[in-house]
């Protein structure tokens, strides 16, 4: 919604320097971050590799709806925006600022997450209800038709669809339509200084429990005057005022969980590198991220926790204590293996 600080947190993810306060007169700010990662600072510590290349995250700060209708908070050019992208971040005002008045005229976060809620669903009503409508004069009560009745009937039970249970034919059908309440969804609590080091300061533990959505809190104000302050002197900064841990690594760290993304990592002399893939792939799916001949010329993966290379000091000494296997196809990566692909093509 607009007036909730979310160009502020955007900077303080991003260390961008995007303009706040800019009400609906600019498009989407973009901004790319790399992925916090000790793992591969302390591989390229080891094996001083010409490149060092973290994963990243694309940031999208859509413009606020500042329209008479401030009942909603996306307007169409919105909406466009938000079905190409794989998750959502609901940034929710917690913090009082009498210069700047919230839309509703009042600061209500837990209205505003349900208020959220309940427009992402109508969106997708009104989408489904019109492709029912089309299905039907076709005559076409198919596979189609049955999923769409399925997702009318859970959205007029007030739920969102990232909540209907779908077989991976049933999530086939759907892709093309990118409903947004399938999409998962974060909440983002941005609260005042003055609430700094209170548990739950945006007061939203209870309404994200109870909808199932992931949920952290910031002070956003104060986290982007901290990402403008020399790099060395941010963590004593942060500790003086008891602001916690380093956000961008929190909120990477809560991102990673709610979307089931974790890194395997490849490193030499070449380059040392952190690739993003889901929980439970195969390897020789992870194979597929780094080159698709790579995928289909996959004979082994030659495999060593990270925590045990660590242990071992090289990789030398991690196959001289066993730690290092060969593992096939259908060896399911786990978080921060490190990976070398046998292939041939």
């Amino acid at each position: 919604m607009a007036r909730s600080g979310k160009t502020t947190v955007f900077n303080a993810l991003t260390g961008a320097h995007a303009a706040v306060g800019a009400y609906g007169s600019r498009d989407a700010n973009v901004a790319v971050i790399k992925v916090p990662d000790a793992r591969v600072d302390r591989l390229s510590e080891i094996h001083k590799p010409k490149k060092k290349t973290y994963a990243e995250i694309e940031f999208l700060d859509i413009a606020p709806n500042e329209a008479a209708d401030q009942d909603k908070a996306l307007d169409s050019a919105a909406l466009t925006v938000l079905k190409n992208t794989d998750a959502l971040v609901h940034v929710v005002r917690a913090f009082k600022n009498d210069t700047v008045t919230h839309p509703m005229d009042s600061v209500n976060s837990v209205r505003d997450v349900r208020a959220l809620e309940e427009e992402l669903q109508l969106v997708d009503l009104i989408i489904i209800e019109r492709r029912i409508e089309r299905l039907d004069k076709e005559r076409r009560h198919d596979k189609e038709y049955e999923i769409m009745q399925r997702c009318k009937e859970h959205l007029e039970n007030g739920a969102p669809l990232r909540s209907l249970a779908l077989d991976a034919h049933d999530t086939g059908i759907l892709r093309s339509y990118t409903f947004l309440s399938q999409k998962p969804l974060m909440v983002l609590g941005n609260y005042g200084d003055e609430c700094i080091g209170n548990a739950d300061p945006a007061g939203l533990d209870a309404v994200t429990q109870a909808l199932g959505l992931f949920h952290i809190d910031f002070c956003g104000a104060m986290e982007m005057e901290v990402t403008q302050l020399p790099e060395e002197d941010r963590a004593s900064f942060r500790e003086e005022l008891g602001l916690g841990g380093e956000s961008k690594t929190l909120f990477v760290q809560a991102a990673y969980d709610m979307l089931g993304l974790m890194s395997f990592l490849t490193a030499g002399e070449p380059e040392v590198r952190a690739w993003t893939i889901r929980k439970g792939t195969k390897a020789v799916d992870a194979a597929g991220v780094i080159h698709s001949d790579i995928q289909r010329g996959f004979i082994r993966a030659e495999t060593v926790a990270y925590d045990d290379f660590m242990e071992s000091g090289s990789m030398v000494k991690a196959k001289e204590k066993g730690k290092v296997r060969l593992e096939g196809k259908e060896y399911i990566v786990q978080d921060g293996d490190i990976l070398l692909f046998r292939f041939n093509v």
